[in-house]
């Protein structure tokens, strides 16, 4: 079932996500095809979402397998923070 939230993507983000950007295009197709999973299904298997270690209010999901979005969420809107590869992530 589809959760009604709303996402936030800071302003770089979006310009890294948009044409030639920072990220190959494999990754930015599968960046957004997660951020449907994660309003539709948040444990779908792939998506290893998780909070990170340490923290409660950060959450972590997988891209690809080199690939992290971390993010905070409340009861109505996600806020994606960073998309990073995992050794940068953390």
């Amino acid at each position: 079932m589809k959760v009604n939230r709303k996402i936030h993507i800071p302003e770089h983000l979006v310009k890294s996500l948009k044409g030639k950007g920072k990220f190959p295009k494999p990754i930015k197709e599968k960046f957004y095809w997660c951020l449907d999973m994660i309003l539709e299904n948040p444990q779908y298997p792939s998506l290893r979402n998780k909070t990170v270690k340490g923290t409660t209010d950060i959450w972590e999901f997988s891209i690809t397998k080199n690939y992290r979005c971390i993010y905070r969420k409340d009861k109505e809107d996600i806020y994606i923070l960073a998309i990073a590869k995992h050794e940068d992530a953390f």
